[in-house]
């Protein structure tokens, strides 16, 4: 068995993991460089991008730009697997936000968690996680008698990540190598909210501000989650357009089965503004709502009409409002209006980072990437037990 990180070994997104025998070849994303950092050369990648794709097959833990971002440029011939909800919220969002690429989206096969997929002689095991992005996944890839745990992007503090030491208890056992994720390793550290803990700071706010605004990820299905539930127990009603409607119905249809949490059974959705009933209208007005919204000249008539009454509740990465990302539009769209900043990050910590590393003892040690700073890792599990690599380097496992 090989391990080569093509990109991420010191990098933050854009990343392309692969790991391969003498016949086969498993990559595990190919993402696009993150909004506001010095773009490296993208050279492509043999039996990925380019040379002959025999063997080859594509694995993406979720749909993040800095993880599928460059999937056009993959070979017709590479077969691509992905969570079964998660391709249904890209191709949901592929149609509203352009068509480029929608062709193979739709090609792209689906996997259930914990189904062993075989290539050839690697066979590669999907694990669910929490993630900003729904359905996402680590996997777990066997080849040559070895076993090794790919964390893809994931986080203890969500919703659902209390489950995530008992996952890897059962699935994750007698692994020789992690391939961990260490983004939060290179940022400041500061209280990481739970997302149990914004939803009653949305509640707070939501009972206090009759007509509240929320800016943040249509993909980020928890962050809404939060939010939908905290508008419900105060009493508001909770709004957002067609788009995001068809969203939250597809993880509906898909995972209320398994509780409340995601039973976004009481949502308004409307068109554009002059086509809103003056019946709901007269509804928001009187009982107060949270609407989901996204920077442009569609909800500018919404805002407009509530104006200084209203708050607008920020849930995205703050980078985009300040800083070397500043989306200059956005901080124009916002200005206006009343900001409150209410967000939690997407990725693992660095004590869920040791818990994650305790219970999976790994046998030959930990390979960072997805981090400005892999050695860091030195400092919290022991320098001996990392293997820092370098972009293209082939490791032989």
């Amino acid at each position: 068995m090989k391990i080569t990180i093509h990109r991420g070994a010191k990098q933050i997104g854009g990343v392309v993991v692969e790991i391969s025998t003498d016949t086969n070849r498993v990559f595990i994303d190919i993402g696009d460089d993150l909004a506001g950092v010095e773009a490296k050369p993208f050279k492509g990648v043999d039996g990925l991008t380019s040379g002959d794709p025999t063997g080859s097959a594509l694995f993406l833990t979720h749909y993040h730009g800095d993880h599928i971002g460059r999937l056009a440029l993959v070979m017709p011939e590479v077969p691509v697997y992905m969570g079964e909800t998660a391709k249904k919220i890209l191709l949901n969002l592929t149609k509203i936000i352009g068509r480029d690429g929608l062709p193979r989206y739709e090609s792209i096969t689906t996997f259930k968690p914990a189904e062993k997929i075989v290539v050839g002689d690697i066979s590669v095991m999907p694990l669910m996680v929490d993630h900003s992005a729904f359905d996402a996944y680590m996997f777990v890839v066997e080849a040559d008698g070895k076993r090794v745990l790919h964390t893809g992007d994931f986080r203890t503090h969500g919703f659902r990540g209390h489950k995530t030491g008992k996952m890897l208890s059962v699935y994750a056992k007698d692994i020789n190598y992690i391939i961990a994720e260490g983004t939060m390793l290179s940022r400041p550290v500061v209280h990481i909210w739970k997302e149990r803990d914004l939803e009653m700071k949305a509640l707070a706010g939501l009972r206090k501000n009759k007509y509240t605004f929320a800016l943040c990820s249509s993909t980020n299905i928890d962050r809404i989650a939060a939010l939908y539930h905290a508008s419900r127990a105060a009493g508001r009603l909770f709004v957002c357009d067609h788009y995001q409607a068809k969203q939250l119905e597809v993880v509906r249809e898909a995972h209320a089965v398994n509780g409340s949490l995601y039973d976004f059974s009481n949502v308004y959705s409307v068109s554009y503004f002059s086509k809103i009933p003056k019946k709901l209208l007269s509804y928001m007005d009187d009982k107060g709502f949270c609407m989901l919204i996204r920077k442009g000249r569609k909800f500018t008539p919404y805002l407009e009409r509530y104006g200084k009454e209203c708050i607008v509740i920020y849930s995205m990465w703050p980078g985009y409002l300040r800083g070397a990302a500043t989306d200059q539009e956005l901080v124009a769209f916002l200005s206006p209006y009343k900001i409150v900043e209410l967000h939690t990050s997407g990725h693992v910590t660095v004590c869920a980072l040791i818990e994650m590393y305790n219970t999976v003892k790994p046998k030959r040690g930990l390979i960072p990437f997805h981090s400005e700073n892999p050695e860091g890792f030195g400092a919290i599990i022991g320098e001996e037990n990392v293997i820092l690599l370098s972009d293209g380097e082939v490791f032989d496992a």
